[in-house]
């Protein structure tokens, strides 16, 4: 094998599962779990532009935890956190089912 064929490669970054290495000839290799995407730079930039605008889109679209307000049919503030309500037929109980507001035989 010819010693020009051999890609030397520069690691750039890296985490636990993922990895940027650049190699000789510039091209980037970025390592993801079980798949390696070969880009040139202008190619890796525009990747990075859009995985930050879809992780940005993500963290906004996820709902905020809820609260009881006072005064509510909830009954009184307690402070405590909810998420969200299950999805109907899902069979999770939601928050108004507890034994808490109901008594142990949901009554």
């Amino acid at each position: 094998m010819s010693d020009n064929r051999i890609d030397i490669r520069t690691e750039l970054a890296a985490s636990k599962r993922t990895r940027v290495d650049i190699g000789q000839d510039g091209v980037l290799h970025v390592l993801a779990g079980p798949i390696t995407l070969h880009l040139d730079r202008a190619t890796c930039e525009e990747l990075t532009t859009t995985l930050a605008r879809a992780m940005v889109a993500l963290a906004r679209a996820r709902r905020p935890r809820l609260r009881l307000v006072p005064g509510t049919p909830e009954g009184p503030d307690t402070g405590e956190q909810l998420t969200s309500a299950p999805a109907p037929g899902s069979g999770a109980p939601s928050s108004s089912d507890s034994a808490g507001e109901h008594g142990p035989d949901g009554v």
